[in-house]
């Protein structure tokens, strides 16, 4: 079922099999090279060229000892609080045809606002996170819920 509020618009699957997922984007959104500064385990990175107002990024974090996903969440809170982030909700969700978690957070500064949210699965070796982020969290709510939707995690 569409969603009225997204509109229509034209998607396209990227496949990284190497890394266990495809995403699906909206089809005029770019793919830039992974950012290594902003995290060692950054894999993909789309954005739409004319709007920085929002982006999507994947993460493929090594399993370095048994966590949940709500567990693994947890870890990442510390990282994202230490970048300024604040505001945290975190839950239990299915994503991906998987049991998961999700990270609500913002960031404020300035009067402006950078919202993120992130899904998080475990495969047998990795945690795979999908990051989005916005500086226009309701307008983005509902592309958002797409987002994740669509999102395969091909690992096993």
């Amino acid at each position: 079922m569409t969603d009225p509020n997204v509109p229509e618009t034209p998607w396209r699957q990227v496949e990284k099999p190497e890394y266990g997922y495809s995403v699906w984007v909206p089809s005029h959104w770019a793919e830039r090279p992974p950012n290594l500064k902003n995290s060692p385990w950054e894999t993909a990175r789309f954005a739409e060229p004319d709007d920085r107002r929002h982006s999507v990024i994947v993460f493929r974090n090594p399993v370095f000892r048994s966590q949940t996903p709500l567990e693994h969440a947890e870890s990442i809170r510390e990282s994202l609080t230490s970048a300024g982030f604040a505001e945290f909700e975190l839950t239990e969700t299915t994503v991906a045809s998987r049991p998961g978690a999700r990270i609500d957070c913002v960031r404020r500064d300035a009067g402006r606002v950078w919202a993120v949210r992130e899904y998080l699965v475990h495969t047998g070796e990795a945690v795979l996170c999908l990051g989005l982020g916005s500086a226009a969290p309701d307008e983005d709510d509902a592309l958002f819920d797409e987002l994740a939707a669509r999102w395969e995690v091909t690992a096993a």
